[in-house]
């Protein structure tokens, strides 16, 4: 019995109708540099201009069509016209070059061309790439995961799989390490750049924070469980603490400063401590009326903005040594995911993650009394790293899976390609 029957005469009839009439002129071409293919529209497909440090590497898949003579390379820059980017011509099994002949910070744009034995050609759509020795390092979760971005932020570069989602993570800016934490198996992984092992792993229950004092090479770590932070390194195979605090309550958020030195401490409880980086000794303490979420440094005046949670909004406060009140800056804000400040400026930029999945949020940058100096909404944000030097600032957006670059007006200046749900963000210029 024919499996069709029960769809009867008619719609078998227009079936057939599909099959033998009109269906041949709506047939995709399958041929990629046919003008009428729709995924390429006749441009040569999968060519890419990644930028690296002072050189773009430029990448392709061989075409399979037959009587492929060479390839060129066609390079210029914004504004200009098209060139044959000099001796850039490669035979038709080649798959890719590197250009040795930029500026960093430069943007240039690439094309490749196909030149065919009976004297047609074919070309690929433009691609741009800005060279630089920046180095950006992404948190993602799905799948859980360590990124490494283009310094243009326009590729991804290097993909390292974790086992869990990691809580938090920094950078030892002098040694080039990524200390992160993981809750789940309660340890805190070190990792290069490119993921490979940096050190000892370290056995850490209950990890919540991470910080490194680039001063001294020692990570701090907090657990809220244990109530306790705890200091590690300088050597990167010494698996001991170099000593714990305890009394501090759940403590939560642990940063530490590498101008100032000393370590600031938020609670579950509300307190926030500072204490001594040589032996983790009590400096100073303050009473904030609830639970610590964020600390941000503000390094050259010795203080620091804290974030706290009160059911379901947020307040900022600034704390200054040797100063007792902790009256907020701004209250208020909405579902805070991470805070940053610029070191020239001295500004704030915060993430107000809004409600999940909603894309209600905003980026704002906050002067030093707490009003508003720009602010970008229809977000959803995460995390943010401000580039030293720089008042440009990048955030993760869960809304749209991407990692933006800011400029001090929260105007786009760069985007990344779409992520697996990226949360965290480390920008680094060695």
């Amino acid at each position: 019995m024919s499996r069709f029957r029960h769809l009867g005469a008619p719609l078998v009839a227009a079936a057939m109708l599909l099959i033998l009439g009109g269906g041949c002129t709506t047939r995709d071409r399958l041929n990629p540099l046919d003008p009428a293919n729709s995924q390429t529209g006749g441009a040569i497909p999968g060519f890419a201009a990644i930028a690296a440090n002072g050189l773009v590497e430029l990448r392709w898949t061989p075409l399979s069509q037959r009587g492929i003579a060479e390839y060129v390379v066609h390079r210029w820059r914004p504004g200009g016209s098209p060139s044959p980017l000099p001796g850039a011509v490669f035979g038709p099994a080649s798959g890719g070059t590197i250009d040795l002949d930029v500026d960093n910070d430069s943007t240039y744009l690439y094309r490749l061309v196909a030149r065919f034995t009976y004297g047609d050609s074919a070309m690929s759509l433009p691609d741009s790439a800005t060279p630089g020795a920046r180095v950006i390092s992404i948190l993602g979760a799905d799948p859980s995961s360590v990124l490494a971005l283009s310094p243009d932020g326009r590729d991804v570069i290097a993909s390292i799989l974790a086992a869990n989602a990691y809580e938090d993570f920094d950078l030892d800016r002098d040694r080039g390490v990524l200390w992160l934490s993981d809750p789940a198996s309660g340890v805190i992984l070190r990792r290069g750049l490119r993921g490979e092992a940096a050190g000892v792993a370290l056995l850490v229950p209950g990890v919540s924070d991470v910080s490194i004092s680039n001063l001294r090479g020692v990570g701090w770590v907090a657990s809220p469980d244990q109530q306790r932070i705890q200091a590690f390194g300088p050597d990167l195979d010494d698996p001991s603490p170099r000593f714990t605090v305890s009394g501090l309550g759940h403590a939560r958020v642990v940063e530490a400063g590498t101008i100032d030195p000393t370590v600031w401490v938020g609670n579950d409880e509300g307190t926030v401590f500072r204490v001594s980086p040589t032996d983790g000794s009590l400096l100073e303490q303050w009473s904030v009326g609830a639970p610590v979420r964020a600390i941000a440094l503000d390094q050259s005046a010795r203080s620091a903005w804290v974030v706290t949670i009160r059911g379901s909004v947020n307040d900022l406060i600034y704390l200054v040594p040797g100063v007792t009140t902790t009256a907020a800056k701004r209250t208020g804000l909405d579902n805070v995911a991470d805070v940053e400040l610029e070191a020239v400026t001295r500004t704030l930029w915060v993430s107000e993650r809004g409600r999940p999945r909603s894309a209600v949020g905003r980026v704002t940058r906050l002067a030093a009394d707490g009003s508003t100096l720009s602010s970008r909404a229809g977000l959803e944000p995460y995390g943010l790293a401000v580039e030293a030097g720089s008042d440009h600032v990048w955030v993760s957006d869960l809304a749209s899976n991407r990692v933006y670059e800011l400029d001090a007006n929260a105007s786009i200046v760069r985007r990344s390609p779409p992520l697996g749900v990226p949360y965290g963000v480390i920008i680094h210029v060695p």
